[in-house]
């Protein structure tokens, strides 16, 4: 799942987290003429490619390439490739927060709405392509995969208050948010070799996860 950069004014001081550092070129920079490309589109450049290729394709000659740019506006920003992961792993969980901070106030949603939304977001392409890649880079990076479990527990959370709102429950609650979790992230992995539902049967599976237990 994913959502649009975080704005200054949306941050709280509490949800702050320590910025990446910039290299010594840059931070030694005051004044003159900017660099041709900007700071937060390498960073969004990289997270691009990353998406689109995964993480072993994100290499400053790749990137140069994709962004049309010379080794020197890389250097001028970072000072090595460590740095620029840093900077996107810093840049993800930011988004992921704002995801976090939204889903904190999806009770006040009809609940019936709130399951349609999540029936858009299950099958939306540019949500379950990126997530797949991020999760395939939470193995290997340990401030992206905290990110990763901790929206999982999110979903989790607000998927159960679903379900306690629909009238199933704890004990059913707690399956059925499980059952349609565990969905979300089969869908993602198997993307690739099954048929990709429409809006309707998407609908229509969360629909099966809501019908009441026979009495």
């Amino acid at each position: 799942m994913t959502a649009d950069s975080p704005s200054a004014d949306d941050a709280s001081p509490d949800d702050a987290a320590p910025q990446p550092r910039r290299s010594r070129k840059a931070a030694a920079q005051q004044r003159g003429r900017a660099p041709r490309l900007s700071y937060e589109a390498w960073v969004d450049g990289a997270l691009g490619l990353l998406a689109r290729e995964g993480v072993s394709a994100v290499k400053i000659p790749r990137l140069c390439q994709e962004l049309g740019v010379t080794k020197g506006s890389f250097y001028w920003h970072f000072d090595d490739m460590d740095q620029l992961m840093a900077a996107m792993a810093h840049r993800w969980s930011a988004r992921q927060s704002e995801i976090i901070r939204a889903l904190g106030a999806i009770e006040s949603i009809p609940v019936e709405q709130r399951i349609a939304n999540m029936a858009a977001n299950l099958i939306d392409q540019g949500t379950w392509a990126t997530e797949a890649t991020v999760r395939e880079w939470a193995r290997t990076d340990e401030t992206v995969a905290e990110t990763v479990r901790a929206m999982d527990r999110q979903i989790f959370d607000t998927v159960r208050q679903a379900m306690l709102d629909l009238g199933f429950d704890p004990e059913q609650a707690r399956l059925r948010a499980g059952a349609m979790v565990y969905l979300g992230i089969g869908f993602i992995h198997g993307r690739g070799s099954l048929p990709t539902p429409t809006p309707e049967e998407a609908r229509a599976i969360l629909g099966l996860l809501t019908i009441p237990v026979p009495e």
